[in-house]
């Protein structure tokens, strides 16, 4: 291969990524109706409606309080605020392990009937749970500050990058799963597995560093603790998270959305075949 030819690939990487980002801008009003379909679709018909977004959190919350500070007593100080500090981001991250692999497959209408970037499928899955996470755990913030927990205030000012990391992040293996689910059903029905040991590998009812020996190591090669132990040391410690932390929540989105991107324009060629 010459020099000239060389050069090609990149440019055609380049032209194709920027020809996928002008297709999904030129789609942004399909990403809205999905978006808005996510959000407003599930409680079209109760009392509520929306407001049903912000109920969860709070009875979510008050049944940690009884549970952990009355029922079942914790070593840990205010294990409350521990939990819901990080119980949230984590269903956020889970709900999309589980449910974002079917992004493709759960719409497979769409996608053998209209032509629309396959990417926009995805994006609205995130928007519409990230949207959901967020005013929860605003919520969930709001509830901290009137019950007289002491929140630093300082550290939480890294609270919008973290999220939009960890947004990121869990975009970037949606992608990646959701268009192998298209090619091989079970990739779903594994991570739904998986999901369960993230459960009990992931420091939501423990501190880190409790843990030592082979478990210890486990913990931290699960890319889940990384943002949990995050919002742990911003709102539950008041502290700006460790650098080895920071470090690992910008280098998993970087690297999720290279290989989820990567996967995905190779295979969603097929989908419209294969679903």
């Amino acid at each position: 291969m010459t020099d000239s030819d060389s050069s090609i690939v990149p440019v055609k990487r380049r032209n194709g990524l920027r020809k996928d980002l002008r297709e999904i801008y030129e789609s942004r009003n399909i990403l809205r109706s999905l978006v808005s379909k996510n959000l407003f679709g599930r409680y079209r018909n109760s009392v509520l409606g929306f407001g049903w977004h912000f109920v969860m959190p709070i009875v979510m919350l008050v049944v940690y309080y009884v549970v952990f500070t009355e029922v079942r007593a914790s070593p840990i100080s205010d294990f409350w605020v521990y939990i819901a500090a990080g119980i949230f981001p984590f269903n956020f991250m889970v709900s999309n392990l589980t449910g974002g692999a079917g992004a493709i497959v759960g719409n497979s209408g769409m996608v053998k009937k209209m032509y629309f970037p396959r990417e926009i499928l995805v994006l609205a899955h995130v928007i519409s749970n990230f949207i959901v996470m967020v005013m929860g755990y605003a919520v969930i913030l709001i509830i901290i500050a009137v019950t007289g927990y002491p929140l630093d205030w300082v550290p939480l000012l890294l609270l919008p990058a973290i999220l939009l990391l960890m947004a990121l992040f869990t975009t970037g293996y949606i992608l990646l799963f959701s268009s192998l689910t298209v090619y091989a059903r079970d990739v779903q029905y594994i991570l739904s597995s998986v999901s369960m040991v993230f459960f009990f590998m992931t420091p939501m009812y423990f501190l880190a560093d409790s843990v030592s020996g082979v478990l210890g190591n486990v913990i931290w090669l699960n890319p889940f603790t990384y943002y949990i132990e995050a919002f742990h040391s911003m709102v539950y410690f008041g502290e700006i998270p460790e650098m080895k932390v920071l470090l690992m929540c910008i280098i998993l989105p970087l690297v999720s959305m290279m290989l989820g991107l990567a996967v995905f324009r190779r295979l969603k060629r097929g989908f419209a075949e294969r679903l």
